[in-house]
C-alpha cells in the first residue's frame, strides 16, 4: 500500500513538472491581464508610461479618426510584452499607444527560471557538461514550439460557380423594345 501511495505521489510530482507549472503560470498571466485591462479601463495609468507605435498602412478605403479610441491587444517585442491602450488612424499611419505589461513580464521570467531549475538547465553561460556537449540544445522547451497566438486560415470553398440562364425577350410587352433594337431597313 505504501509503494502505491509513494508511486502516485512521484507521478503527481512528475506531472506537475511536465504540465502543472505551465497551467499555474497561464492562470496567473490571465489574472494579470484582467487586472491590467481593468486598470486601463479606469484610466488608472500615467500618460508618461505610454509610448506610441507608428505603423504605416496602405488601405484603399480607410477611415481617419480624429481622437484616440480604446483597443485591446498585446504585442511582444524583444521578449517584453506590451498591452495596447488606444489607437488612432491618421492618413496612412496607424498610431498605437501601448503600456508595458510589467507583471506579465515578471511572471514569464519566473516561469523560465523555474523551468531551467527543474530541468537542470544552466543559465545563459555556455559551459560544457562532462560528455563535452554544449547544453544549449537542452534549453529548448515545449513552449518554444507551441504557438500562443491564433493563426488566421483562409479556407477555399469548393462550391460550384453560379450559372445564369439567359432568355430571349419573348414577352409581348417587349415587342416595341425589340423593334427599337433592330437596325433600320433600307427601302
Amino acid at each position: 500500500m505504501r509503494r502505491k501511495t509513494f508511486a502516485i505521489f512521484l507521478l503527481a510530482i512528475f506531472l506537475f513538472n511536465v504540465v502543472g507549472y505551465k497551467l499555474v503560470v497561464m492562470l496567473q498571466e490571465q489574472k494579470a491581464d484582467t487586472n491590467l485591462v481593468a486598470q486601463i479601463n479606469k484610466k488608472d495609468y500615467q500618460s508618461d508610461d505610454l509610448f506610441t507605435l507608428k505603423i504605416p498602412i496602405n488601405l484603399p478605403y480607410q477611415n481617419n479618426t480624429a481622437e484616440f479610441e480604446r483597443v485591446d491587444g498585446e504585442v511582444i517585442v524583444h521578449n517584453e510584452t506590451y498591452k495596447f491602450v488606444q489607437r488612432k488612424v491618421a492618413n496612412d499611419t496607424l498610431y498605437l499607444q501601448c503600456i508595458k505589461h510589467v507583471e506579465k513580464n515578471k511572471l514569464q521570467q519566473k516561469a523560465n527560471d523555474y523551468f531551467g531549475k527543474t530541468n537542470d538547465i544552466a543559465g545563459n553561460d555556455n559551459t560544457k557538461n562532462s560528455s563535452g556537449k554544449n547544453t544549449a540544445a537542452a534549453k529548448y522547451a515545449a513552449q518554444d514550439f507551441i504557438s500562443t497566438f491564433t493563426a488566421w486560415h483562409c479556407n477555399t470553398f469548393t462550391a460550384p460557380l453560379p450559372s445564369y440562364l439567359i432568355k430571349q425577350f419573348t414577352s409581348k410587352g417587349c415587342e416595341y423594345l425589340q423593334l427599337l433594337i433592330k437596325p433600320p431597313q433600307t427601302v
